[in-house]
């Protein structure tokens, strides 16, 4: 470290009379963590870091033997001058004692302490002499900066005292209105003001309330211009992030969060839905508020009125938008969950039964394998589960949402997603991940979860979806994937509480060994498509709304035979169906709608179509297009047992979803 990390003589001096604290960060910055070691083993200590503290020791004894005498001298023929009784022996009897003292007492409590402890021998002062009649000072230096930049705008929040006083006890009035003044024009000044706060013993209250108000003001300004992304991920100016931030905002951000679905959603019925969970969180809010101990609360109730007004202006657009509309509950692309969707998730009673009887056995030490083709609701299901497990805390992890690139990543997001939906769905506290090296502190944390479970007397499901793509994570050298591996076995065998989870498309038999050597008495649960019945139910009656005239028996039993049931594909020939009847405005669909809705069908879901066949083997591949040309097939029992897994072919070899032999014709025609 070079020798300008250590300020200069007068700037020693400065930060050691009026700011001890903020020299004792530096000190640390520069290497010096004992800065109260006597000054020979300061001297003398080898290694690195040496320079630095011997720089420390001759300004350290400059400052004690020359400035600190003539500091104490000049205090004291003030105060003879001023006719105070002083004797002059006492107070060198004091300074010599203060400089016997040493460094320590100087580094870690300021000159203040020293001239104070030599000028008490001279029975004048108590205490804070040298302090407390700086305070009166520092209020009118304070009101007049204010007063100045107030009514003047000349800037000079950046002498304001705390910049500039480690030391005040006492708070310093219209500090808070003097930083209000600078953060629009100077946020980073104001800044510097915030975390001179926390360091002056008698600012940290104001600074608090300082930080309190530039939240609720940001808070109401994203609101007005509809920013609700950024409220979302609590990242602006003053706002603190989502880890560790506190409960009023982790609330405002579940707002946003509905207030940004009604936003981005482009069917007026989504929209409301969205309006009406935000609406209920804004209240809960307002509840919240009254109850909660926070610097925040008092500034709320603004904040909060603006808010409900932005709310209420996108309901009135939207419940325009929706006058003389179908309702349009079905929902394709994004998997379904409790908040957007849980009104036309159907047909998977029978699975969420077998979950929780797996997880309600304590004798069980099993892990559960939830595995079904893409596209097939097994994400949706996922996300489900934290409505239709009550008593069960899910945590839900999605490694393609979460790429990682190591073990250490791994666990680090994994952790702070577990902590974020815990706050989230429980209002709970999750232990940190811990300190060291990545399993070890994976493993820690996982003990660390099974005993919280264990005192709340809850369940901690950690379910990973899309499982595959661990191997992604360790391409080469596996053995921290066997390492991440094991981790995953002694949860099983050992907790009962911390149960695991894993969600993929391929069967365990296709995998290799390492996942069956692993994972343990894994009970799959496979996932499969929709039958007529709930679909019918689906199409004809999604929501007690839904005009039962919409889509006729005829119309969904068409839908279902071009699907065969596929739950992306129905819900969206569905939604787009609905879209058509709003557009043309009428109210009853009719079989040849199905034309011009599968052609949109064709091209939204090219994706998917591309998906599953790409996915194939070159076996697979030619089998289906031939199955989709109607030309003569000769399959083979492996080929076979793979497209009916993937619920592609049907127990007599005819392609299952009818519209994918559409859409592999068109392929086929154009290439």
């Amino acid at each position: 470290m070079s020798r300008k990390a250590l300020p200069g003589y007068i700037k020693f001096a400065w930060m050691l009379f009026m700011q001890p604290v903020r020299l004792h960060y530096k000190l640390r910055d520069c290497g010096i963590h004992d800065p109260e070691a006597s000054a020979w083993k300061l001297w003398r200590e080898p290694g690195s870091g040496q320079a630095e503290r011997r720089i420390y020791v001759r300004r350290m004894g400059v400052i004690l033997l020359l400035f600190m005498p003539c500091t104490v001298l000049i205090v004291a023929s003030g105060l003879a001058w001023l006719n105070i009784s002083i004797s002059l022996a006492d107070v060198a009897g004091g300074v010599a004692g203060g400089v016997a003292g040493g460094v320590a007492g100087g580094v870690t409590f300021g000159v203040a302490f020293g001239v104070a402890e030599g000028v008490a021998e001279g029975k004048v002062s108590r205490a804070n002499v040298v302090r407390i009649p700086l305070y009166p000072f520092e209020v009118i230096l304070q009101y007049s900066l204010y007063t100045v930049q107030k009514f003047l705008g000349i800037q000079t929040l950046s002498l304001t005292p705390v910049l500039h006083h480690d030391l005040s006890f006492l708070p310093h009035p219209f500090l808070q209105q003097h930083a209000l003044l600078t953060a629009q024009t100077n946020p980073s000044l104001t800044r510097q003001v915030l975390e001179a706060c926390t360091i002056v013993p008698g600012q940290r209250r104001i600074g608090r309330k300082l930080l309190a108000q530039l939240q609720a003001q940001e808070l109401d300004e994203l609101a007005r211009s509809n920013h609700f992304a950024a409220v979302v991920d609590l990242q602006g100016t003053w706002l603190p992030g989502v880890e560790g931030a506190e409960p009023l905002l982790l609330a405002f951000r579940q707002v946003a969060r509905y207030l940004a679905a009604a936003n981005a959603s482009t069917l007026p019925y989504h929209r409301l839905q969205h309006l009406d969970r935000a609406d209920q969180a804004l209240s809960a809010l307002r509840t919240q508020r009254v109850s909660e101990q926070s610097f925040l609360s008092p500034y709320l109730p603004g904040v909060l009125n603006t808010w409900e007004a932005v709310a209420s202006d996108l309901r009135r657009d939207a419940a325009a938008a929706a006058a003389n509309q179908i309702p349009n509950p079905f929902r394709a692309g994004e998997p379904l969950n409790p908040e957007q969707g849980l009104e036309v998730f159907r047909g998977r009673e029978p699975l969420i039964r077998q979950i929780e009887s797996l997880l309600g056995d304590p004798n069980q030490s099993c892990s559960i394998a939830l595995l079904g083709p893409r596209r097939c609701g097994k994400t949706s299901l996922l996300k489900m589960l934290p409505t239709l497990l009550p008593d069960t805390l899910c945590v839900f992890f999605d490694l393609q949402d979460n790429p990682t690139d190591s073990s250490a990543s791994f666990f680090r997001a994994l952790s702070q997603q577990a902590r974020e939906q815990a706050q989230r769905d429980r209002r709970l506290d999750l232990p940190l991940l811990p300190d060291g090296p990545p399993f070890e502190a994976g493993n820690q944390w996982l003990q660390q979860l099974e005993e919280k479970a264990l005192q709340g007397t809850y369940r901690i499901l950690l379910c990973i979806d899309e499982f595959e793509r661990l191997e992604d994570l360790f391409p080469g050298e596996k053995r921290e994937l066997l390492q991440l591996m094991g981790l995953f076995r002694a949860t099983i065998q050992h907790r009962r509480n911390v149960r695991l989870l894993v969600s993929g498309a391929a069967p365990f038999d296709e995998l290799s060994t390492l996942w069956s050597d692993h994972l343990i008495n894994v009970r799959e649960i496979r996932l499969g498509h929709l039958d007529w019945l709930t679909t019918q139910d689906l199409l004809m009656h999604p929501i007690p709304e839904f005009p039962p005239e919409a889509i006729p028996f005829q119309v969904a039993e068409t839908i279902f035979a071009r699907t065969g049931g596929q739950p992306y594909l129905l819900q969206l020939y569905a939604s787009l169906l609905v879209s058509l009847l709003n557009h043309d405005k009428r109210h009853q669909a009719c079989p040849s709608d199905l034309v011009q809705v599968e052609d949109d069908v064709l091209s939204q879901a090219a994706y998917y179509f591309q998906h599953t066949v790409s996915a194939a083997s070159p076996d697979a591949q030619e089998v289906l297009t031939a199955l989709a040309l109607d030309k003569p097939v000769d399959l083979t029992p492996q080929t076979r047992r793979w497209l009916r897994r993937r619920l592609l072919l049907t127990d007599d070899d005819y392609l299952r979803i009818p519209v994918l032999g559409t859409w592999l014709r068109e392929d086929a025609y154009a290439s």
